[in-house]
C-alpha cells in the first residue's frame, strides 16, 4: 500500500481558520505554520505519542570509528528500559510511553529487562567486508519497524517518535546520507562520541572505502549495504506511520539517514515529518533540506540522539495542535474581529 500524499489543497482553509482566532494575524510565527501542518497530516488535538526506540550493533566499530565499546549499546537499552537515560527522563516527565525494541543488539536481553525482542541479528557486518546487512535481513528489521508502529497506531496512539541505540551508528548514518545525497562525507559527518580531528579523518575515509565498495545508490540497496538494523527497522516504522496518516517527529542525524531512505522509497513521507530539532552533528542541516525541512521547531546545540530532540519539541507540538481546535475566535471571545478590520484595508 503506498503512502496516500498530504492533501495541500486543504491548506487555504486552515490559514482561514486560524486568521478567525482572536490574535493579531500571524503573531503566532511557526507554531502557527505548525498548527496547519498538522491539520494537514491529521488534524485535531494530538495527546498520546509514543517513542519507539530501536537498538543495533555495527560491525564498522572494527575500524575504529568510536571510542565507545560495543558493551555500551546493550547496557544502555537496559538503563532505558528500567527508567534510566535522557530520553527516559524526557518520556516520564511528559507522560510519553517509551518501548526500547532489540532488532541487533550483539547481546542477549533477560526476560525482565523490559527490552521487546526482536533481533534480526547480533549487530550489522563490517560494510569494508560485505554489505551490512543480507537484502533479506534489511527486509525484516524494516518489518518490525512497520509492525511496531502498526501495534502502536492500533492501540490508539496519535504521535510517532523515534529513537536509537547502537554504538557506531553515526557513521551508518554519514555513509547513508553521503550516498543518497551524492556528497563527500566530510560534509555530513560529525565526531560522534568525541573522535579526535586525525580521528574524523580517518572515519571519513572509512565511509569513502565503503561508498567505492557498494556503488548501487538505489535506497533499499544503500541502506543494506551501510545501515544498521536499527536504521533500518525506523525506515520501515517510518513508511508506515505516513502509511497510516500519522504525524512523526524527526530527531537528530541518526533518525533523519532512515527519514532520507523512506524519502527516496516514496516522496509523499514528506509530508508526514515534523522536524523536531537541528542537531549539532555535522551535516545535519543539510540533510533536514534534503528532507524539505525549512526551519525546525528547535536548535539548542543538541546532538544526542536516543530520540531526545523530538521529544524535547513534543510539548510545543502537543500545543500547536490544539490551536485550531481550541483558540477562541473573534466571535466567541466577544473581541472585535480586527483580522478583518485589515484585511479589509489591504494589511492582511
Amino acid at each position: 500500500m503506498r503512502i496516500t500524499p498530504i492533501d495541500t489543497s486543504r491548506r487555504a482553509y486552515a490559514e482561514s481558520e486560524l486568521l478567525k482566532k482572536a490574535i493579531v494575524p500571524h503573531s503566532l510565527g511557526r507554531l502557527g505554520e505548525l498548527a496547519i501542518r498538522l491539520a494537514l497530516i491529521r488534524g485535531g488535538r494530538l495527546e498520546k505519542p509514543i517513542h519507539l526506540l530501536f537498538a543495533g550493533d555495527h560491525g564498522i566499530t572494527e575500524e575504529g570509528v568510536t571510542h565507545s565499546p560495543k558493551i555500551i549499546t546493550a547496557q544502555q537499552c537496559r538503563s532505558f528500559a528500567r527508567g534510566g537515560g535522557a530520553c527516559s527522563l524526557f518520556c516520564r516527565l511528559s507522560g510519553i510511553e517509551m518501548r526500547v525494541i532489540d532488532v541487533g543488539v550483539d547481546d542477549s536481553f533477560e526476560a525482565d529487562s523490559g527490552v521487546i525482542d526482536c533481533k534480526v541479528g547480533r549487530g550489522t557486518h563490517n560494510f569494508l567486508a560485505q554489505p551490512a546487512m543480507s537484502p533479506h535481513e534489511c527486509t525484516q528489521a524494516m518489518e518490525i519497524g512497520a509492525r511496531e508502529v502498526s501495534r502502536a497506531v492500533d492501540a490508539g496512539f496519535d504521535t510517532i517518535i523515534f529513537g536509537e541505540m547502537g554504538v557506531g551508528n553515526t557513521t551508518s548514518a554519514s555513509a547513508i546520507c553521503a550516498a543518497l545525497l551524492a556528497v563527500d562525507p566530510m560534509v555530513v559527518t560529525g565526531k560522534g562520541s568525541g573522535l579526535s580531528d586525525s580521528e574524523l579523518l580517518s572515519k571519513c575515509e572509512v565511509i569513502r572505502r565503503g561508498l567505492r565498495l557498494h556503488a548501487d545508490r538505489s535506497p533499499l540497496a544503500v541502506l543494506a549495504s551501510f545501515g544498521g538494523f536499527e536504521i533500518a527497522a525506523i525506515t520501515g516504522g517510518i513508511l508506515e506511520a505516513a502509511r497510516r496518516g500519522m504525524p512523526i517527529i524527526i530527531d537528530g542525524a541518526v533518525v533523519s539517514s532512515a527519514a532520507l531512505v523512506a524519502l527516496h522509497i516514496d516522496r509523499a513521507v514528506q509530508g508526514y515529518l515534523v522536524f523536531g530539532h537541528r542537531s549539532a552533528m555535522t551535516g545535519h542541516d543539510r540533510v533536514l533540506t534534503a528532507l524539505g525541512c525549512t526551519e525546525p521547531i528547535l536548535d539548542l546545540g543538541m546532538q544526542l540522539g536516543e530520540g531526545t530532540g523530538a521529544l524535547a519539541a513534543w510539548p510545543l507540538v502537543r500545543l500547536a495542535s490544539h490551536i485550531l481546535d481550541d483558540l477562541e475566535s473573534f466571535e466567541e471571545a466577544g473581541v472585535s474581529d480586527s483580522t478583518r478590520l485589515l484585511m479589509e484595508k489591504g494589511l492582511v
